[in-house]
């Protein structure tokens, strides 16, 4: 499945040091802080098809998924809980509440990704069982 992806590389001397074509590293500094369709794998490495005949793939800590639009997350009571990418930060999420026909019912925050995914983790992590 493709999703939509930022690609956010801060440091390339890893990809240096792994690549010695200068015009595949000239790939990745072209594709970095651009929006792409990707496929990420099982590993969460993403790979980007370029053009029929190249393609870059890049580490977890190499891009951000991003939700371009407005996303309905959940609803509590009569709110109704809508998410998408903050424009402003690529590493966090807007979030923001509204009522059943549209109206902005609790203005947008933005929250870091990091925090989410730890609250999350906090919050719904199975235990595992203790052994005896």
């Amino acid at each position: 499945m493709k999703r939509l992806i930022k690609v956010t590389i801060h440091d390339f001397s890893k990809i240096e040091q792994h690549l010695n074509d200068a015009k595949e590293i000239e790939l990745y500094h072209s594709a970095n802080g651009k929006l792409y369709e990707a496929v990420i794998e099982h590993d969460d490495y993403a790979v980007i098809d370029l053009n029929d005949e190249e393609y870059i793939e890049l580490a977890p800590n190499e891009y951000e998924l991003m939700i371009p639009e407005w996303k309905v997350v959940g609803k509590t009571g009569d709110m109704i809980i809508e998410t998408m990418s903050d424009p402003a930060d690529d590493r966090a999420l807007l979030y923001r509440g509204i009522d059943g026909v549209g109206n902005v019912v609790a203005e947008p925050q933005s929250i870091n990704k990091q925090l989410i995914m730890q609250l999350y983790k906090g919050w719904f992590a199975k235990e595992k069982a203790k052994a005896e």
